[in-house]
């Protein structure tokens, strides 16, 4: 939904996509408010995550925005969406971030919604008719309101890794992009590592973070800057210092023993790896 380039046509979809199932299993009416399927009506959208999910992103954007082939690895299911829009700098504009909390007219993915002039590629959902106004503005709402977190979280997939959910008692991963065992068509500007805790940036260094160059040994591991998420403290945006060729790449998160923690000092319980591959040009 909010990736641009390469993104296939919807067409054989269209306008079907505003009359797709929402949370309540009917859609979106025209002043964007689901429809009820029969008897009582459903409950209104509301300026909170998780109705903006129920009712937005899992019906309408994951057409396109799911699974390891998302378009630049924006997966909008409910277990990644979250973590990967809140604090995260767009692809398309490295200079906005997809959802900058508490300012709607600086979050990149409202720019898209609403089809702002600057924004690189389409309006977004693409291929489909634009949201109702009244939707975009519920998400304008959410934003404005500190772009908070819904309440409970849900169990993620990283590749064939089990992990915690948001809420878990235990400091884990829940989400990554690029996910375990990508393929990528060109060098990610960021990786971004989403914790079921508040993660201690005081932790962030050369020793708990490592991205390796696969199958090349003896080689110095690639230089990463890392950083906390704007208004999103349990996702880490890490940035290499220098454009990565192709290649394969393992990225290492040091666990127990002097390793990643959360604020309230909960360790990684095990050193957790991830790898990509950089393919090159065909």
């Amino acid at each position: 939904m909010w990736n641009v380039s390469g993104v296939r046509p919807l067409a054989p979809l269209g306008a079907a996509l505003l009359a797709a199932c929402a949370g309540n299993g009917a859609g979106l009416d025209a002043n964007g408010q689901p429809i009820g399927a029969g008897g009582a009506p459903p409950p209104p959208l509301t300026a909170d995550f998780k109705s903006i999910q129920d009712d937005i992103l899992t019906p309408i954007c994951t057409h396109c925005h799911s699974g390891a082939a998302a378009p630049e690895g924006l997966e909008l299911d409910a277990a990644h969406s979250y973590a990967l829009l809140v604090g995260v700098p767009s692809n398309e504009d490295p200079g906005r971030l997809r959802v900058k909390p508490g300012s709607p007219d600086a979050s990149y993915l409202v720019l898209k919604l609403e089809g702002s002039p600057g924004i690189v590629g389409a309006q977004m959902p693409f291929g489909a008719p634009a949201l109702p106004r009244a939707t975009i503005d519920v998400v304008r709402q959410w934003i404005t309101n500190g772009a908070p977190p819904a309440a409970t979280g849900s169990t993620a997939a990283v590749g064939s890794a089990a992990v915690a959910s948001p809420d878990s008692t235990s400091f884990a991963v829940t989400a990554i992009s690029p996910r375990d065992h990508s393929r990528l068509s060109g060098p990610p500007r960021q990786i971004v590592v989403a914790f079921s805790h508040e993660v201690d940036a005081s932790l962030l260094n050369e020793t708990t973070l490592r991205l390796e160059i696969v199958a090349a040994d003896g080689a110095p591991p690639v230089a990463l800057s890392a950083r906390l998420a704007e208004g999103n403290p349990s996702v880490v945006l890490l940035t290499p210092q220098r454009a990565l060729g192709p290649g394969g790449y393992r990225l290492i998160l040091r666990g127990s023993g002097g390793g990643l923690a959360d604020v309230n000092a909960q360790s990684l319980d095990v050193d957790y790896r991830s790898e990509f591959t950089v393919q090159g040009a065909p």
